[in-house]
């Protein structure tokens, strides 16, 4: 077999270039290591929705949804511990007592 025959025989998949050796990942770091904007995202949206389930609530009863808006109310419950959680994180590691990237 022809060494042009081996490599086209040869999986060209990421996984298996990686695996070769012929890939390499690059370094590259998360844009926001807080998490704090995330999760101030994910409170408004979830307090949006609160707002829109509010305003449908009476057909929402109707068709037996109305469970929805304690949906929304955890969601938004959640997000603010979340905030919490992120925030305590965040002291820890600007104080220099927590890598970054251990979670």
């Amino acid at each position: 077999m022809t060494e042009e025959e081996a490599a086209s025989k040869k999986r060209n998949d990421p996984t298996s270039q990686l695996a070769r050796g012929e890939l390499v990942h690059a370094e590259v770091k998360p844009l926001d290591l807080s998490g704090i904007p995330s999760v101030i995202a994910g409170i408004i949206a979830w307090a949006v929705a609160f707002v829109v389930v509010l305003i449908f609530r009476d057909d929402l009863e109707k068709d037996g949804r109305g469970w929805w808006l304690w949906v929304t109310v955890a969601g938004f419950g959640l997000g603010l511990i979340g905030l919490w959680y992120c925030r305590r994180r965040w002291a820890a590691i600007q104080a220099g007592h927590r890598s970054e990237t251990e979670d």
